[in-house]
């Protein structure tokens, strides 16, 4: 939803059409089909993007040091490495978890290598985007959109360099504010929970604070 709204200026034409305005030429945006879609993790959610791009025919590249290329190919994206994803994709969706020092992935350097007017977006984690390396990028023009719905600080700040700025689309961190999903989740933590209680392996836990 996010690479959509960024692509299509939604929420600029949206407020525009609201303050009684008509004007369709000052909101071109871009096609997905065709583009190039590189996501930064392919784990269960970034495959999952990746299918649904396929569906816009969409290329799509990856990159994830935890998954073997064979992988990526049985789901129809191509195993790269960072720097080559950055400068050929069209979009860039992160699907990472943070970096263990807690610096940025995508810092002045990863925007200096960037493809010229790619648009990123970030719901997976707030740090792994160096905020004030992107407030440049856009400025100057070298990324041509930012959606986000984390932040390297939540909530952010009216000082925050991202906030407010005309090319980004920015969300409370909603990706899972669905009543299906919060019903999921909660079948599954009680789930988890039960096996826990009859000796069984749980596969998956909470990461640590």
């Amino acid at each position: 939803a996010l690479m959509l709204a960024t692509a299509r200026r939604i929420t600029d034409a949206h407020n525009s059409l609201a303050d009684g305005n008509w004007d369709r030429k000052q909101y071109v945006g871009v096609q997905l089909a065709g583009a190039t879609l590189g996501l930064v993790g392919f784990g269960r959610i970034g495959r999952a993007v990746g299918h649904r791009a396929l569906a816009f025919e969409m290329a799509v590249l990856t990159t994830d040091p935890y998954i073997p290329a064979e992988v990526a190919t049985e789901h129809g994206a191509r195993m790269v490495e960072l720097p080559e994803l950055l400068a050929a994709s069209d979009f860039v969706s992160l699907h990472a978890v943070a970096q263990e020092d807690g610096s940025a992935l995508l810092d002045e350097a990863a925007f200096a290598t960037i493809k010229p007017g790619a648009i990123v977006v970030n719901a997976a984690r707030g740090s792994l985007i160096d905020s004030a390396a992107a407030r440049a990028a856009l400025d100057d023009g070298r990324l041509g959109g930012l959606g986000l719905d984390v932040y390297d600080q939540e909530p952010p700040g009216p000082d925050h360099p991202l906030i407010g700025h005309p090319r980004v689309v920015h969300t409370p961190h909603l990706g899972a504010s669905t009543g299906a999903a919060q019903r999921d989740v909660s079948v599954q933590v009680v789930a988890k929970i039960l096996a826990a209680l009859r000796g069984e392996p749980v596969e998956t836990v909470p990461l640590a604070p």
